[in-house]
């Protein structure tokens, strides 16, 4: 008797999301809000910004991160009075247009590099034994989820009435996974991204084009 109310529950649910969006809606997680407090959009571009406004305008763009005289590999690292290179969101369920708190997402900032065979996905680096950070660095995979991809993944979540970006995938469910936040670590006179214990606000910007 419980299968069969279970059941019922289940199907009503299912109907009501078919015939009333705004019941789908309240189910799912919150929106993500732009600067301007607007929708965050699937495929569409945004800076990524610190949320302090002492620090307006503070971005993040691809660096070289092996030395002055190499031009690759490519990092993420911070840039004073900058708004940096602007990113897509890309979410696990291609079919969402609208990004959501907590939510496995892919960031791309998509555009050309000069480094051979390295695309421009986010993901965690392998342990960097100098400087002794997982970085966030570039030459991630869009979409296809799962134990191969799993360093691919980030997550936007709310922090003190802004945002932060956090590691925690959930597209592998036998993954053992250690949960980090985003954050700055200086490194060889840069800022770059790294995974952290301390998170930085971030808001993100609408690109106008």
């Amino acid at each position: 008797m419980k299968l069969i109310i279970l059941l019922f529950v289940s199907l009503l649910f299912a109907a009501n999301c078919f015939t009333n969006s705004r019941f789908c809606e309240a189910a799912e997680p919150p929106a993500v809000r732009d600067s301007t407090g607007k929708l965050v959009r699937a495929r569409t571009y945004y800076f990524i910004q610190l949320a302090h406004r002492e620090v307006d305008g503070w971005g993040f763009q691809l660096g070289r991160t092996g030395g002055t005289d190499k031009r690759c590999p490519l990092g993420i690292v911070g840039q004073d009075y900058y708004n940096g290179t602007a990113v897509q969101f890309l979410p696990v369920n291609s079919k969402k247009g609208v990004i959501r708190l907590y939510t496995d997402l892919n960031i791309d900032f998509n555009t050309y590099t000069v480094c051979d065979g390295w695309n421009t996905v986010w993901k965690v680096g392998q342990y960097d034994r100098p400087s002794g950070q997982y970085f966030v660095t570039l030459g991630g995979v869009k979409g296809n989820p799962g134990r191969e991809m799993i360093s691919n993944w980030f997550k936007i979540e709310e922090f003190s009435n802004n945002y932060k970006i956090r590691y925690c995938p959930s597209v592998c469910g036998d993954c053992k996974v250690t949960c980090k936040d985003v954050g700055i670590v200086e490194y060889n006179g840069q800022k770059r991204l790294a995974l952290s214990d301390i998170p930085i606000q971030v808001k993100f910007v609408k690109l106008v084009q």
